[in-house]
């Protein structure tokens, strides 16, 4: 990737949605593409941590990364991983490394991220587009940086915790951020 991207110009924009699981050994997580059976992860997943490593060494100008999944190897239908619990992981701060970086993530901790059935959306997907779509610009200065997104997502009245709790009967779903709360997000993804 970073063979694509000019240093100090490039605005790198990275989105998933899709499942997560962990490594019940590791406690690492990684993500799960179609042909990925979820009890050998750590064999044919792809590594959250080799994702924030090979980001890192992009010298883009800014960097996002949002995350609609979870890695706690549950689901709507049950556990991704045959007769375990949900498994918490070890992650370390990749947006620390990164400059002007932006990390947020649909769930916190070992939380499930909801669907949202009605709109046929991931419940943090659903939030996210409508406030890049201008929601989440509570200044109304025309952009959305990082910190508004963030506060958008993580109202806890009309955010996805509310809706989580709503619609799944006290679902606890709490979006994390990391990094920098003053990025233009809307000045960068269009």
């Amino acid at each position: 990737m970073s063979h694509l991207v000019k240093a100090g110009k490039s605005d790198v924009f990275v989105y998933y949605s899709g499942h997560g699981a962990p490594d019940v050994k590791e406690k690492k997580g990684y993500f799960v593409p179609i042909d990925c059976t979820p009890n050998s992860v750590n064999r044919n997943g792809y590594p959250l941590d080799l994702l924030y490593n090979n980001i890192s060494h992009c010298k883009a100008r800014s960097t996002t990364v949002v995350i609609d999944a979870c890695f706690s190897g549950g689901s709507d239908s049950g556990m991704l991983i045959n007769a375990a619990s949900p498994v918490g992981i070890n992650i370390t701060n990749p947006a620390a490394h990164w400059k002007n970086g932006a990390l947020f993530t649909s769930s916190s901790k070992d939380e499930i991220s909801s669907w949202y059935p009605e709109k046929k959306h991931g419940l943090f997907t659903y939030f996210f587009l409508k406030g890049m779509q201008g929601a989440a610009d509570a200044d109304r200065n025309g952009k959305v940086s990082a910190g508004e997104l963030h506060s958008y997502l993580s109202d806890t009245t009309e955010g996805v915790p509310y809706w989580a709790r709503r619609l799944f009967n006290g679902r606890d779903q709490n979006p994390s951020f990391l990094g920098d709360e003053g990025i233009d997000l809307r000045g960068k993804v269009q």
